[in-house]
């Protein structure tokens, strides 16, 4: 019975929109709708009110609606109703994430990169998870799973977005400064916002260098950048001279030092000069400071 009931995507489609929409409709209503094609709405409605679900109004046009006098109504069309809120919020998708990779992630990217503050403009619901590689293999299908649901969207390269977009990577290992915090109210590991800069800059990821120019200049204008920390960092990760090149060319454009360098840095920023976008920075510090 219950493959009959929900035995495909487009009978969901139907019984959704007549759960949320109290008035009975025409066939050619719920094909609107349900964006979906004339015979296979025909034929799927035809099936369900031969089983009970639906029942036919005809009061001039032939109509159709949720029939009350199934024995299941209130409790289906509970169902139906909870059914097309679930994972339609980056709260459901973080949530689950968290439950399928367990320890074996972090979020990173933009993600970390604008966890404390209120990004201007720029703030795609992408965010980038990245996997231990020992445990790819195993949690990646469940995610992927997550891919089916139609506003979501699993992504291991740069193709299309949808309304919330999980982009994964692997890695080697999960770096020291991962915490567990509240994110969009669901506790996720995440890096910090200095590592999650330097990955959206030296990783291939999803965000554009604008965005991250203004998450980096939002950052530091609030005072949460650690600016040893995030120098530190960079080293480590063999991008200080492009780290300290951006944040040499802010300090020209604005003509004051927001971000602290020495000379010996400005001539180790020079090195990495050419890699720098001096428009989206521009638009950044438009964006940010009018």
């Amino acid at each position: 019975m219950l493959e009959l009931i929900f035995g495909t995507r487009t009978k969901i489609k139907i019984l959704q929109i007549l759960a949320a929409i109290e008035t009975p409709l025409t066939r050619n209503e719920v094909v609107r709708l349900s964006h979906s094609g004339i015979r296979s709405i025909y034929e799927q409605i035809e099936e369900l009110i031969a089983i009970g679900i639906l029942k036919e109004i005809k009061n001039g046009h032939s109509k159709v609606t949720l029939d009350p006098e199934f024995p299941f109504y209130d409790i289906f069309r509970d169902l139906l109703l909870l059914s097309r809120d679930y994972f339609s919020t980056p709260n459901d998708v973080l949530k689950s994430i968290d439950k399928i990779c367990g320890d074996n992630y972090y979020l990173g990217g933009f993600t970390a990169a604008r966890q404390k503050i209120i990004p201007i403009d720029y703030d795609p619901p992408i965010y980038m998870v990245n996997i231990l590689k020992n445990q790819f293999q195993k949690l990646y299908p469940r995610i992927k799973v997550l891919g089916k649901i139609p506003n979501i969207k699993v992504n291991t390269n740069m193709d299309e977005l949808k309304e919330i977009t999980i982009f994964i990577n692997t890695c080697e290992t999960i770096p020291p400064d991962v915490k567990r915090v509240d994110f969009l109210n669901v506790e996720v590991w995440i890096a910090s916002v200095e590592w999650g800069i330097i990955e959206c800059l030296i990783r291939k990821t999803p965000f554009t260098f604008y965005g991250t120019y203004l998450v980096l200049l939002q950052n530091r204008l609030d005072d949460v950048l650690d600016l040893i920390y995030f120098k530190k960092l960079a080293e480590e990760e063999n991008c200080l001279p492009l780290i300290l090149a951006i944040m040499s060319e802010f300090n020209n454009i604005l003509s004051k030092e927001i971000f602290e360098i020495t000379e010996k840095e400005k001539n180790i920023a020079h090195r990495a000069k050419s890699a720098v976008n001096e428009k989206e920075i521009k638009h950044a510090i438009n964006t940010v400071m009018g």
